[in-house]
């Protein structure tokens, strides 16, 4: 979460609010996705890798992955 209050002065996006991919509200860029990935491997090990893309723009969608994954 330092990537958000890096930028954002400590506000935590909300678990529905779109934070990776096109049309998200945060400006973050595919660098800031790798680097957030690579951060989740610290906790959740291998799962990270079998991650969808296409479910990776919601903090809910990245943690239902990760959970049922």
């Amino acid at each position: 979460m330092d990537l958000f209050a890096d930028r954002f002065g400590g506000e935590a996006p909300g678990d529905e609010d779109v934070v990776f991919g096109s049309g998200n509200t945060y400006g973050l860029e595919s660098l800031d996705t790798m680097r957030f990935a690579s951060a989740l491997l610290q906790t959740f090990g291998d799962k990270v890798y079998d991650l969808k893309i296409e479910n990776f723009t919601t903090l809910r969608g990245i943690h239902e992955q990760l959970r049922n994954g």
